[in-house]
């Protein structure tokens, strides 16, 4: 099978260049990897200005949409022959999805650590630690939890990992922190209850001249669903992290989530704050521990190709919105 040339995502760089973002979506939704795979399943990627490819792609990939709105763990199973799984794995490592392990820095201000299942939050929060033991300078590391009960299966992982009173999402998030941290001391727990999706709380620990938090951010739509990657996001940059511009963020998640992870983070963080956002991505099948290393099945790895278009569908629509924002605030400096 052809190898398809690595694609990059866009920049997260400080001082924030929106021309370049744009161009890297613009690449990315246009590659021989994506024009590959839609064409495996019977599209025919269109050209054309960017904004109508996004729009096209958002529609078009319902084809992998295997959610239907649930959570990750609630995706349907789907089989695929052969031939589409060895496309898929080459797609992945061209667009993202595979291979994004290692930082490009050796200083950041803060590192994220994303959050999921409980064998997730675990594995990644050992990854963040492993990174930071492996010579990369971080202030503070932050956990971003949810108030998301967990399911069944993650109270089977728990047992498994020797876990007790995992009861939420937070934690799990808190428990593989601990545990990747260990000599991290409590300092204060905040809490602030409400209906819904509507609470929120973080807890925050001292490691030595680290800072580490935990957190759980209140959703956007408290009523309807619980907090997303960008809610909890912008409750980070409120609450907790108050980024500037020159800080680096390193986000830490899972590889075949970077793409739409990493967009998430720069519409949400680099565009507003200014700050520069590097994201890396565990590989899950090559983890030492049987109880947390797993094979991602090619559907789930499809339903994040989709999830990546999105996610840079959104912060390219954000790009003109953000430097007319700027313009104005420019202008009205200069009054």
């Amino acid at each position: 099978m052809t190898d398809f040339p690595v694609v990059d995502l866009p920049p997260g760089r400080s001082p924030v260049v929106h021309s370049a973002m744009g161009a890297a979506i613009d690449d990315w939704t246009r590659s021989l990897a994506l024009r590959a795979l839609v064409t495996a399943f019977g599209g025919t990627l269109p050209i054309g200005h960017l904004s109508h490819r996004l729009a096209w792609l958002d529609d078009f990939s319902l084809v992998w949409d295997t959610r239907n709105g649930g959570e990750r763990y609630e995706s349907r199973r789907v089989d695929h022959g052969q031939d589409i799984r060895d496309l898929v794995d080459q797609v992945a490592l061209s667009l993202g999805l595979r291979g994004r392990h290692r930082p490009g820095r050796r200083c950041y201000r803060h590192v994220l650590v994303a959050g999921g299942g409980v064998r997730t939050c675990v594995a990644r929060s050992l990854f963040a630690a492993d990174i930071i033991s492996g010579g990369v300078v971080a202030d503070q590391v932050s956990g971003l939890g949810s108030l998301r009960p967990i399911a069944d299966k993650e109270r089977d992982h728990a047992r498994d990992l020797g876990l007790t009173g995992i009861e939420i999402e937070f934690d799990g998030m808190d428990a593989g922190l601990r545990r990747a941290f260990r000599h991290a001391q409590p300092v204060r727990d905040q809490l602030a209850p409400g209906g819904g999706f509507s609470g929120w709380r973080v807890r925050t620990y001292r490691a030595g001249s680290r800072t580490i938090h935990t957190l759980a951010a209140p959703s956007t739509e408290p009523a309807t669903r619980r907090a997303n990657t960008a809610d909890t996001l912008e409750f980070w940059a409120e609450q907790v992290g108050r980024p500037e511009p020159g800080d680096h963020v390193l986000l830490v998640t899972t590889d075949l989530h970077v793409p739409f992870q990493h967009c998430d983070a720069l519409r949400t963080l680099t565009l507003r704050y200014g700050c520069g956002v590097d994201t890396v991505g565990l590989e899950p099948q090559s983890l030492a521990d049987p109880h947390l290393r797993h094979v991602y099945p090619t559907s789930a790895v499809l339903q994040e190709v989709r999830s990546a278009v999105r996610s840079m569908r959104a912060l390219y629509e954000a790009l003109p919105a953000v430097s007319s924002m700027a313009s104005r605030n420019a202008s009205e400096r200069c009054l």
